[in-house]
């Protein structure tokens, strides 16, 4: 697998998993047959299951899942610039922020003793995950791509909007009193603060790292259940509003939490993944969901197999793989029918996949195993 053009690694297990990386120019439809072949088994029963395979060149379709790669510079806690890079390989693009943060810069260089030295010297780049702007730049229909007959344009259009978003979403997370403690320190009292903290029931991503610090504590203290930071959290990722940073943070953070907190926990993460705006946050939902295990989201994730953005597709049909039940058929034929119609081959061979564990489950055949991979792992079980 390892010689096969496109693999970047192989990682596997003595569960029986195997978990194949490729490049991010390489596509799965030239890279998986290969794979397929070289484990032993051939493309056949692939072939058979409707999915669109065929090897060829290392290529980069549109239906592709891109992202765009994002980095924020800081030093000594206080953020400078973002920056952009696009899955082409093209220079990234970079961002400033706006006056507030070069005035806090000049006055952070003033409290460190006069001299830039030590503030430039502490710059340092950190890796803030991936954006995925457009449902545009996820799907194989060429009308709705930004720029069908020019992918470098697509490209750029995607980098831009990702910068806007990050830029937007650090202004937000850093008001005036959070950057005049980054200055001042404990030395001084802060302005009052002056960001979506003020509003009831909202919270910044420092008050929201602080409460899940609080929880994990609270919990290590042997505390089960819904402690009260952890409600704070739930009520807060519940109002649907805020700094989306921060509600990414809090609902990545209590779908961790094994379900101890019941009902509010739960529908705080279902209403996030049925009903919020941003893409990435209903897929950061998606994932939660899968992470508590509640069956409860079988439904949820049946209606977000018609969701306008491949991620949250692909989602929802990985929590039908891992909680969905035979009931009559009804699943399997959902995820089927849903496979026919999907353009993006990630997410097609995530139904067809969902469909053959759901089946294997009502069977009780090997194979069939429920529940996310990791809690399979962690049980002695099987994925």
């Amino acid at each position: 697998m390892l010689n096969i053009l496109g693999v970047d690694s192989v990682f596997a297990m003595p569960e029986k998993l195997l978990t194949v990386n490729k490049v991010p120019e390489a596509s799965w439809e030239a890279v998986l047959p290969q794979v397929i072949e070289a484990l032993g088994g051939g493309t056949e029963r692939l072939v058979v299951s409707g999915l669109p395979l065929s090897v060829g060149e290392v290529n980069a379709p549109a239906g592709m899942v891109r992202g765009v790669s994002i980095r924020l510079q800081v030093s000594q806690k206080l953020p400078i610039q973002v920056e952009a890079t696009g899955w082409l390989g093209t220079p990234p693009v970079r961002a400033k922020l706006s006056p507030r943060f070069g005035s806090a810069m000049g006055l952070l260089i003033g409290e460190v003793g006069g001299s830039s030295d030590a503030f430039f010297k502490g710059r340092t780049w950190l890796d803030r995950g991936m954006r995925y702007p457009e449902e545009a730049l996820l799907t194989k229909d060429p009308s709705a791509l930004l720029n069908a007959d020019d992918p470098v344009a697509s490209e750029q259009e995607a980098v831009r909007r990702a910068l806007e978003m990050e830029v937007a979403e650090v202004e937000s997370a850093y008001s005036d009193g959070r950057l005049a403690a980054i200055v001042y320190g404990s030395r001084v009292a802060a302005p009052p603060c002056s960001n979506v903290s003020e509003v009831e029931g909202l919270l910044n991503l420092e008050e929201v790292d602080r409460l899940c610090d609080e929880d994990m504590a609270l919990e290590a203290r042997g505390e089960r259940g819904l402690t009260q930071p952890l409600e704070r959290l739930a009520r807060f990722v519940a109002t649907g509003e805020g700094v989306l940073g921060a509600r990414r943070n809090a609902v990545a953070y209590i779908g961790g939490t094994g379900g101890r907190g019941g009902a509010v926990v739960f529908e705080a993460v279902a209403s996030t993944f049925q009903t919020a705006k941003a893409a990435g946050l209903r897929r950061t939902a998606g994932d939660a969901l899968s992470d508590l295990g509640d069956p409860r989201a079988v439904p949820l994730a049946a209606e977000a197999l018609a969701d306008s953005t491949a991620l949250v597709r692909w989602r929802a049909a990985r929590i039908l793989g891992e909680l969905g039940e035979a009931d009559g058929g009804s699943t399997v034929a959902a995820l089927n029918q849903a496979a026919l119609q999907e353009r993006a081959f990630e997410v097609s061979f995530e139904l067809r996949e969902a469909a053959r564990k759901v089946q294997l489950r009502a069977e009780g055949a090997d194979g069939g195993a429920r529940g996310p991979a990791w809690k399979q792992i962690q049980e002695g079980g099987r994925a």
